[in-house]
């Protein structure tokens, strides 16, 4: 899991607190008088509607709106102000132009076991393609802070804030889906024998298997150089 973004943050204006050391009820009182004043948030990729295109197992074709859900494995799709929800297993595959990211993203639906279930269609992100494929599954978290580290206050109180995040998986040519740790010595093994070539493109790179972007060049380079 790698936090790459984090979207939005509500923060509350407490301009009369100037040490950590305020008792409870003076806190209490100073809420009350001056209000609280959160930020303006920014919509997630998930929560918007972007341009697309969708491919049923049925083969037929869907030009609209989409927005998925990777956590629920659903996709809507939206034309003339219907809306219709597809599941994983109905879709094929889906492509659109991200309006948050502003590039088009590409999503396969692969069998996958997840949580000791059986073998069933789920979203994948297609990330770098080849002998090794990197997909991603994309997921919100929401955390909270206690600004005053105070265990007597809320964290909820204060501060709180969305963060997307991604887990990784690698796809290999005999059709194997395994998540990706990110770290790099459960990464190196899939290179075989250009094992040592990838470390040390690696190392002269200064990259880092827990970034996408690095992430992302390190599996487009293998593919270039094991064709």
């Amino acid at each position: 899991m790698k936090t790459i973004y984090e979207p939005k943050e509500t923060k509350w204006d407490i301009v009369s607190l100037k040490t950590a050391n305020v008792k409870f009820y003076s806190l209490i009182i100073i809420l009350l008088f001056i209000g609280l004043s959160p930020v303006a948030s920014q919509d997630l990729p998930n929560e918007m509607w972007h341009p697309g295109m969708i491919v049923l197992d049925s083969e037929d074709t869907l030009r609209g709106k989409i927005q998925y859900d990777f956590e629920s494995n659903l996709l809507q799709y939206s034309q003339d102000k219907r809306i219709r929800t597809f599941t994983s297993q109905n879709v094929l595959y889906f492509s659109f132009h991200c309006q948050f990211f502003k590039r088009f993203r590409y999503v396969y639906s692969l069998p996958y076991q997840l949580k000791g279930r059986m073998n069933v269609p789920i979203f994948f992100e297609i990330l770098a393609e080849g002998r090794i494929t990197l997909m991603s599954r994309e997921y919100v978290v929401t955390e909270s802070n206690n600004r005053f580290g105070n265990p007597m206050y809320s964290s909820r109180a204060f501060s709180s804030r969305e963060i997307l995040t991604y887990d990784y998986y690698l796809l290999t040519e005999n059709g194997d889906i395994n998540r990706f740790s990110e770290k790099k010595k459960d990464l190196y093994p899939y290179f075989g024998r250009l094992e040592e070539k990838m470390k040390d493109y690696v190392k002269e790179n200064r990259l880092h298997t827990d970034k996408q972007a690095d992430l992302i060049k390190i599996i487009d380079h293998f593919n270039q150089i094991s064709k």
